[in-house]
């Protein structure tokens, strides 16, 4: 059993191709989102354990809740079907968390070919991260140790992501869980994947679903702080589209924070 292993959220899975398609090289689990329920594990030719988890559910949140139910590694990445990892991406890990004894999450860089929402600029220095400087990040960059996660009972929202409700936010409401929950998160300033995105399962263009969305979403995270939050919010993705202005984005925001209310 290697020491990393790694959870990927896919779909339309029939076999363990994926796993070569990934360049993995350690043990996984794909969460497959299928039209079965099955159970099957492959031993690959290096030795690695590769468990295909399909169910019929949708949902990005609930497609990583299988992953994590099913993991046994002592490091665990979360991952998408769209990476390709590095050669060398298990020693990465363990350097990175050898580095930091104290970290229960470390962040990695992504080396993103395309993409569909507009990038952040990498961070270039191994360092603590704090609640305010960590929802931006995405689960697909996130690596933590198991048993962090299961003595804090952690798991991904299923109101979030790909086929749920609302277009994405399960990864900030996990990290905000694990804050809440005093884990220590770091951010590693090493590449270790790639990303291209065909296509995106939630990403829909800048329309007026994605600024409602954002609503909801700020409204769990931050139900003390939401009445300024979309303020500020509105004001950074006013340049985002021409379609909506400050105003236009203030309000469908605003929408989407008094139906988070209702729910």
């Amino acid at each position: 059993m290697s020491r990393v292993e790694v959870l990927v959220a896919c779909m339309n899975q029939i076999d363990d191709s994926l796993y070569k398609k990934m360049n993995l090289h350690t043990d996984a689990v794909l969460a497959n989102q299928f039209d079965e329920y099955s159970y099957r594990e492959y031993t690959e030719d290096d030795g690695s354990k590769v468990k295909l988890v399909s169910t019929a559910d949708r949902g990005v949140g609930k497609n990583r809740n299988k992953a994590l139910m099913n993991a046994s590694g002592e490091y665990l990445l979360s991952a998408d079907e769209d990476m390709i990892y590095v050669d060398n991406y298990e020693k990465i890990v363990l350097e990175a968390f050898k580095r930091k004894p104290d970290a229960d999450m470390i962040v990695f860089n992504l080396n993103y070919l395309n993409r569909f929402t507009p990038g952040r600029t990498p961070v270039t220095k191994f360092k603590r991260l704090h609640i305010f400087n960590s929802m931006r990040y995405g689960a697909a960059r996130i690596a933590f140790k198991r048993s962090s996660l299961e003595k804090a009972c952690l798991s991904f929202s299923v109101l979030y992501g790909g086929g749920a409700r609302y277009s994405s936010g399960e990864d900030s409401l996990f990290i905000r869980d694990a804050f809440k929950k005093k884990l220590k998160m770091y951010y590693c300033p090493i590449v270790i994947a790639d990303v291209k995105q065909e296509d995106s399962s939630w990403f829909k263009g800048y329309t007026e679903k994605y600024f409602r969305d954002k609503g909801v979403l700020i409204a769990n995270c931050f139900p003390v702080l939401k009445h300024v939050l979309v303020y500020y919010y509105s004001f950074q993705m006013r340049n985002l589209t021409k379609e909506f202005g400050f105003k236009d984005i203030l309000m469908l925001m605003r929408e989407g924070y008094r139906e988070f209310k209702n729910l």
